[in-house]
């Protein structure tokens, strides 16, 4: 099946990459090592994507958003080998004189250019105009030239002739820096350009357009969800945690943007109560239904249910309408139980035994190298961070929240001893179902890390011993986003793995059913679960494969305990003559 033709290339004969290496090899300016070396780097690239060089057009806009999705260290090779393979892919369209490509490095800068950076000392300025001062030198633009215009064909030529991953984010930082540079040195004469927004439009409609009455109706119900009071009359039995209350707050959010999508004058909606109408609710359910084009969507179904409870607790809808209400939010799509897609695909890397050594090797990895580190900043911090979240959340696979908000001395309790044991502890009032309490005996070597962390390398950074593990280079601590993305991208970048924190708690799961099938209870313990039935509901379609790959082994062996169906040796038949 062949693909369709990229815009940029439709009615053209488009070089391909074996034409590539081919005008690379006749390009004789160059020796022999180097034509050598750029060839390879093409057949590399080919290789990478997965094509065949003779069936992979040499469209560098096409070329960049697909090498954007390679992973070098999951491809078997370190960032530095992934980048000059890119260089040289680079010098080889450079050489082959094929497609133009932007400027180098060392491109010499107009006098004009070369002047301005000059006079902007601070590094920033330097590397984030380097490409623009490259770029005009080259087409013969002057520094007070520059407008929307000249960066607008610079990025065009950036997505044409380079193999820049994100073309948008270079022009708003371009922008960006640019703006800066003309506030501080108003005596070059630069003149500001337009900073750029890509962020798509809004799916819901503002907050503050809905009335006033609506919204004060919205923060009084959630100020009773909070039970600020719980001695008020009326008062809601339980509160809600600040968490759920964000999110009820975006559900209800989300209601009404539905409603408003569905014709609804923002004037007639005046409080909750204008939400659970039967014609209203019907039209958010199926807008919202609409939006995921019908799909099961777990957001969609707890938006319906809080409505619900909304009705039932808030607006005391009567029994008939609440009736007439859950009848209408059982219809929605409704997932299945047990791990989606993607957690089943992240799991789907560990089968893979080299994936599972990269991830347990990490953690010491990038210990070593923040111990190496002679003047430690805050980036050694982040780093020392990162080797300890992953290498916790793999032995101790706590939820997100409770990693983040690890303290010294509350949860975790270090004891630097022969022999000593340190742990780390929650009560039930931190956990999720504020019922089940967790502890873990920390295995030495992790102990070993957060003794010298909180002694010796936060300290160098922040200036005293830290009371929490996730802190900042200024000792406040980091939110559980900042944490997210520290462990995320030090998987990404370092051992190739696609993973979000919480994924840790499936791979804790597979590893043990792994080792032992059926072993719900020990599971549902480790990870503190209250049901085991939730347990079960997870991580039952974990077992059926391994059910499926034991009835494998099953016929396996019976094929091989099998005699061997050889021909039998008799007397030869004799011809029609009566020859033997």
């Amino acid at each position: 099946m062949t693909k369709p033709e990229s815009p940029r290339t439709a009615g053209k004969a488009v070089p391909t990459l074996a034409d590539l290496e081919q005008a690379v090899q006749s390009v004789e300016r160059l020796s022999s090592n180097r034509r050598r070396d750029l060839r390879c780097a093409v057949t590399r690239v080919a290789a990478l994507l997965g094509e065949n060089p003779a069936h992979l057009p040499l469209v560098l806009e096409d070329i960049a958003g697909r090498l954007g999705a390679v992973n070098p260290v999951a491809a078997g090779m370190s960032a530095k080998r992934f980048a000059n393979i890119r260089s040289d892919f680079l010098a080889a369209v450079r050489a082959s004189g094929l497609q133009p490509v932007l400027p180098v490095a060392n491109t010499q800068l107009a006098a004009a250019w070369g002047e301005m950076l000059l006079t902007m000392k601070a590094k920033r300025y330097r590397l984030g105009l380097a490409r623009l001062a490259r770029y005009c030198s080259a087409n013969r633009v002057e520094p007070v030239d520059v407008g929307d215009a000249i960066i607008e064909r610079f990025i065009d030529e950036v997505r044409r002739a380079s193999l820049n991953q994100n073309p948008n984010v270079l022009r708003r930082n371009v922008a960006t820096i640019w703006n800066e540079a003309v506030a501080m040195f108003s005596s070059l004469g630069l003149a500001p350009v337009t900073k750029p927004s890509f962020r798509p439009p809004p799916k819901r409609i503002a907050w503050e357009v809905l009335g006033q009455a609506f919204r004060e109706d919205v923060e009084a119900y959630l100020e009773w969800c909070a039970g600020l009071d719980p001695f008020a009359e009326g008062a809601r039995p339980r509160k809600l945690s600040p968490r759920t209350l964000k999110l009820r707050r975006n559900q209800i959010h989300a209601a009404a943007s539905a409603l408003v999508e569905s014709a609804v004058p923002i004037a007639s909606i005046a409080s909750l109560s204008d939400l659970l109408t039967i014609d209203h609710f019907r039209a958010i359910l199926r807008c919202r239904n609409g939006k995921a084009e019908g799909k099961p969507n777990n957001f969609n179904r707890d938006l319906a249910e809080a409505l619900v409870q909304i009705a039932r607790e808030w607006a005391k809808l009567d029994s008939v309408q609440l009736g007439k209400l859950n009848m209408l939010a059982g219809k929605m799509p409704m997932q299945r139980t047990g791990l989606t897609f993607k957690n089943k695909r992240s799991l789907a890397q560990f089968d893979d035994p080299k994936v599972v050594a990269r991830l347990l090797h990490l953690p010491g990895e990038l210990w070593t190298e923040v111990k190496r580190e002679q003047k430690p900043n805050f980036r050694t911090l982040a780093k020392a961070q990162a080797a300890l979240a992953i290498a916790m959340s793999t032995y101790m696979p706590v939820r997100s929240k409770n990693l983040h908000e690890l303290t010294f001395d509350i949860h975790l309790f270090l004891r630097d001893g022969a022999r000593a044991t340190c742990t780390m502890e929650f009560g039930s009032e931190d956990v999720k179902n504020k019922e089940t309490e967790l502890a873990f005996d920390i295995p030495w070597q992790i102990g070993t890390m957060l003794i010298e962390y909180r002694d010796r390398i936060a300290p160098k950074v922040i200036g005293r011993r830290p009371q929490r593990v996730f802190v900042k280079a200024d000792g406040s601590p980091k939110s559980q986003a900042m944490v997210a993305v520290l462990i995320t991208t030090y998987l990404r970048k370092r051992a190739g793995i696609i993973m979000t924190p919480h994924q840790f708690r499936h791979l804790s799961a597979k590893m043990i059913l792994d080792a032992q099938p059926g072993a719900y209870e020990t599971v549902r313990q480790l990870l503190g679960q209250k049901s085991l039935k939730t347990t079960v509901n997870f991580y039952a379609g974990l077992d059926s494969r391994r059910a499926g790959q034991h009835h494998q082994k099953l016929l396996d062996q019976a094929l091989a305990s099998r005699p061997s169906m050889k021909k039998r040796k008799g007397k030869k038949r004799p011809d029609e003559n009566g020859a033997d």
